[in-house]
């Protein structure tokens, strides 16, 4: 018989100690208490990474833009260059260039897509070249200007390291992509000392799920991600903001308006940069990937020469949106450069993140919006910052298609209670207008161009909502063990059986037999009895034990047949079960969401799955 977990009819009739035994690891499998230990190493070390890579920006920014050798924080907007800043973004593109071109190619871009595609479609595995390079190559980029955040390339680096860590212990591809979820979780919370942001990238991004044994161990990871973070830097808030507060409900209104504005803002931001991908691609020229990000640096050092707020992270210019130290022509031309600046560079294939960059354009747009508001409805608006917080969330949101990150991640940024109806409301909506108007998002769209089908959608399995007594059939032929061959087929027509269960005189559970057992003995063997034509070859099941439990026993013993039983006491059928009923779920849920299916079509009525 197969194992199976206790159903809620018969606990009852177990020990109190023959119930624990049962239930131990049946809604948590014990070896996730191992993978919780690595995770906790997968996040230490991703904040250690994530550290040093924001120390080597600092230092390729100094060395750069100030000539002096030092990991000093420090800003490439107050270079007194002049006109040669421009010659130096290219530098970077053209190692980035050689990088790439030589080494890794998929060191290309900002880094989120291709975690997605190793955790998709390669079995969870990243390459060591990867968690050494994608530091080093983001380091030439943004140290030479480039408009990027570091923590898309962390996310990449840190998930490299929970991969090859895994591979290293030999897990399965699942356990193996759990810790690629940690690393990159730790990335995310290490970057910006926010552990609940780092926990839902992970979730919306990567895993698509959210189940306890992944969930645990990335939420672990993030944790010893912030440790490290707070080590080093300390409990201060990247992005200090004031107290913001509404004036009044009435106040939401202008943040759903500029919920929409920012969804046209992360469109337009998705198509500009998917053309200039392709153009840069079809580019005819030899060796286009080491030349592209080159060409695409020296058009950001023309922008950066009139508009210096778009070199590096801009996590100054940040703060100062959400301070309200800018004046609104600044504020406009900041975030129209910073787009241009991102797609440009992004697009001619260079590598960073494109959190901090929607940052600054969802920040200047959303605080010049309030500034405008303001001049009509001057006793409505609170505070221009507070839209440059709500507007930075509501961009990256729509972009990503990670509103939950956005929100929690801005949330925690401001550490304001009174953040929060804002951004659910604008975010929201941002999200849902990039979606009426795009299949895919800025993580995905080069993901899908290779041919790769990407869901960014997650809900819980049909075949976890549903128990088996649901789906079994409740009528069926029932053979008694002393039957002889000879008088079930005079009986029963092989052609119109499926499979029936063997009882023994007592009404117990004996094994099945089915059609082709039937049929392939010759007639001069008709005395067989069906006790020894019983075969083993199926499924135990128990009442409101869930559908997705017993497919799992059925693929596991290459099995089509399911049998349910009273207990495991009575062994009394109730039920039989094939593998096309299980498949009627999924036209019971289209039926639920569309409401297209006839229920006509169906043998029997839909349960309810809610």
């Amino acid at each position: 018989m197969a194992d199976s977990p206790v159903s809620n009819a018969n606990a009852a009739e177990l020990s109190s100690g023959d119930f624990a035994k049962h239930q131990f690891g049946v809604a948590l499998e014990p070896q996730v208490v191992k993978i919780c230990c690595i995770a906790v190493v997968v996040g230490i070390i991703g904040g250690l990474v994530a550290q040093g890579l924001l120390e080597l920006i600092y230092f390729f920014t100094n060395l750069m833009f100030y000539g002096r050798a030092s990991f000093a924080v420090t800003d490439p907007t107050n270079n007194h260059l002049g006109l040669w800043v421009m010659l130096i973004p290219p530098i970077g593109g053209l190692l980035v260039g050689l990088l790439i071109y030589f080494l890794e190619p998929t060191l290309k871009g900002h880094g989120i897509p291709e975690a997605m595609e190793a955790v998709l479609f390669g079995h969870s595995r990243m390459r060591l070249r990867v968690a050494i390079l994608k530091p080093l190559a983001t380091a030439f980029a943004i140290g030479t200007g480039g408009p990027f955040g570091a923590e898309g390339p962390i996310i990449q680096t840190g998930g490299a390291i929970g991969s090859l860590l895994g591979q290293v212990l030999g897990l399965t591809p699942y356990y193996r992509r759990v810790l690629l979820a940690c690393g990159a979780a730790a990335g995310m919370a290490a970057t910006f000392t926010a552990p609940l942001a780092g926990i839902l990238v992970a979730i919306e991004l990567l895993l698509f799920e959210l189940r306890a044994r992944s969930f645990i161990p990335v939420a672990l990871a993030s944790a010893a991600a912030t440790g490290v973070r707070i080590y080093f830097a300390g409990w201060t808030p990247l992005f200090p903001t004031p107290a913001f507060k509404l004036t009044g409900m009435t106040e939401l209104w202008l943040f759903a308006l500029m919920g929409i504005l920012m969804g046209v803002v992360g469109l337009c931001m998705i198509r500009t940069l998917d053309w200039l991908e392709d153009f840069f691609d079809k580019l005819p020229w030899k060796y286009a990937a080491i030349w592209s990000p080159a060409i695409g640096a020296l058009i950001l050092g023309v922008i950066g020469y009139f508009v210096p707020q778009v070199f590096g992270t801009s996590y100054g210019t940040i703060r100062e949106m959400l301070n309200d130290h800018l004046s609104v022509a600044s504020l406009i031309s900041i975030a129209v450069a910073k787009f241009w600046a991102l797609v440009i560079s992004l697009g001619s294939g260079t590598t960073g993140g494109v959190f901090a960059p929607s940052l600054v354009v969802g920040g200047g747009l959303g605080s010049a919006y309030a500034t405008a508001c303001q001049h009509f409805f001057p006793h409505l608006v609170s505070d221009p910052g507070f839209y440059s917080l709500v507007a930075m969330a509501a961009v990256f949101g729509g972009i990503a298609r990670a509103p939950f990150t956005s929100i929690v991640f801005l949330f925690e940024l401001s550490h304001n209670p009174n953040a929060l109806l804002p951004l659910v409301v604008s975010v929201m909506i941002a999200d849902g207008f990039v979606r009426l108007f795009s299949r895919d998002s800025i993580m995905t769209i080069k993901l899908v161009k290779r041919g790769l089908i990407i869901s960014q959608d997650y809900s819980v399995p049909v075949l976890m909502r549903a128990s088996v007594d649901q789906v079994m059939k409740k009528e069926f032929n029932v053979v008694h063990a002393a039957d002889t061959l000879h008088s079930v087929v005079e009986k029963y027509k092989p052609s119109e059986v499926a499979f029936m269960p063997v009882v023994n005189s007592d009404e117990t559970l004996l094994g099945i037999v089915d059609a082709h057992d039937l049929m392939r003995i010759e007639p001069p063997d008709h005395h067989f009895t069906m006790q020894e034509l019983a075969r083993q070859d199926y499924v135990l099941a128990y009442p409101g034990e869930s559908v997705d439990q017993v497919h799992r026993s059925m693929m596991l013993k290459d099995v089509e047949n399911v049998v349910v039983v009273q207990s495991r006491q009575t062994m009394k059928v109730l039920g039989v079960v094939r593998a096309n009923d299980i498949l009627q779920l999924r036209r019971w849920l289209l039926e639920e969401e569309t409401g297209d299916l006839r229920r006509a079509t169906l043998n029997q009525p839909a349960p309810s799955l809610e």
